[in-house]
């Protein structure tokens, strides 16, 4: 077996045990897995983050898009999304998988940040780990949220991602200024609320 088919295999491994039940639970403590719904598209209601003027390329409300947004990608729903629209408003990154039971025990945190924060705070999750089918089915659970679908990992890549259940903050400015690696969601809404003033 070739090495770099050895490191994939191994990197999967630990993806997958990550996402194990370890009795610490996640927002809350509920670890209670459930099959994601059928649904397969994310909630009519779902606000979008401010849309990028069109023909803005890389060049934002006069000044560069940051190198952290400056990337493509689609929704759950087929649209496509321009990591650019995320610019001049702080953001949100939530990376979950669909199978991921931390992941769905966080959906009321989140979809109460997004709430409370409407108008003031991107909330962008970041499906990934499964079919787009089960990313879909998940997203279509989780209100007021707009979910990418990340079926090959490389918006995971891009922001050094490497288990689910994870975060990234971001400033106005597309600058990273929290991060949480797994089921680190303890001081989530704090930080939320440092970034917005």
């Amino acid at each position: 077996m070739s090495r770099l088919v050895m490191v994939a295999a191994a990197l999967l491994g630990l993806l997958l045990a990550g996402c194990a039940d370890s009795g610490t639970g996640g927002a809350g403590g509920d670890d209670v897995a459930q099959e994601p719904s059928s649904s397969g598209s994310a909630s009519a209601d779902v606000p979008e983050p401010q849309a990028e003027p069109e023909g803005a390329g890389n060049d934002q409300a006069g000044g560069t898009v940051p190198e952290t947004l400056d990337f493509t990608a689609t929704t759950v729903s087929g649209d496509a999304f321009e990591g650019a629209s995320l610019t001049g408003r702080p953001t949100l990154l939530w990376f979950w998988a669909p199978w991921c039971p931390t992941c769905r025990g966080q959906i009321p945190q989140v979809e109460g940040i997004a709430t409370d924060h409407a108008g003031e705070l991107n909330v962008i999750g970041i499906g990934s780990l499964d079919s787009a089918e089960a990313i879909a089915g998940f997203a279509g659970d989780v209100d007021d949220v707009v979910h990418l679908e990340d079926v090959d990992g490389e918006i995971w890549k891009r922001f050094g991602v490497t288990e689910q259940s994870s975060f990234v903050l971001l400033d106005a400015d597309g600058a990273v200024v929290f991060e949480a690696g797994y089921g680190g969601t303890d001081d989530l809404d704090a930080q939320v609320d440092d970034v917005l003033g």
